[in-house]
């Protein structure tokens, strides 16, 4: 999981623009969904970090932009759900999406 330090680190920048958050915070929360272990319900890592690491990001961008957290949430969600349906058909594009912002997550240091 990501660590604390890294959770504070990522705090003090800005985040990119809300659009740009959202649609990572989004692309990686639908891979951690597709991630699931079957049993236990829980994301695999790195999976499960990523998805928070841009899920934090996207409301401090909201916060920024002057949304409500209850706006920024309800965009997730309907975001989250194309990405799954797109990432579900391995479509190349999503898979892009991903990996990109995958790249953009800081390292976790352990």
């Amino acid at each position: 999981m990501l660590n604390l330090m890294v959770l504070l680190l990522a705090s003090a920048a800005t985040p990119p623009p809300y659009p740009e958050s959202l649609a990572c915070a989004a692309v990686t929360q639908a891979a951690a969904e597709l991630a699931k272990d079957p049993i236990t319900g829980i994301p695999a890592n790195p999976e499960f970090d990523h998805a928070m690491f841009w899920s934090f990001a996207t409301m401090d961008a909201a916060r920024l932009a002057g949304m409500s957290s209850a706006q920024a949430e309800a965009d997730q969600k309907r975001e989250r759900a194309v990405e799954k349906a797109l990432l579900a058909a391995d479509d190349a594009a999503a898979r892009a999406r991903l990996a990109a912002c995958a790249a953009r997550v800081p390292p976790t240091g352990g």
